[in-house]
């Protein structure tokens, strides 16, 4: 399996660009449940983000970094 976790991420849009070995290692090992609460995660932030992709009030300060 090792590799299976980041190919399971990776085909959800995570990237691993700059990532160490030694961070890719933890990723690998990381258990189905793990990478599928991980991908839930990211796809209900990705809707938020989508829905409030409509021209932000000049005020707003701040910002999320997937």
């Amino acid at each position: 399996m090792a590799n299976e976790s980041v190919e399971a991420l990776a085909a959800n849009g995570h990237s691993f660009e700059g990532a160490s070995e030694e961070q890719l290692a933890v990723i690998a090992n990381l258990s189905p449940e793990e990478v599928e609460v991980i991908n839930s995660i990211k796809s209900r932030l990705d809707g938020e983000v989508a829905a409030h992709s409509v021209a932000p009030p000049s005020d707003t300060v701040g910002g999320l970094v997937w």
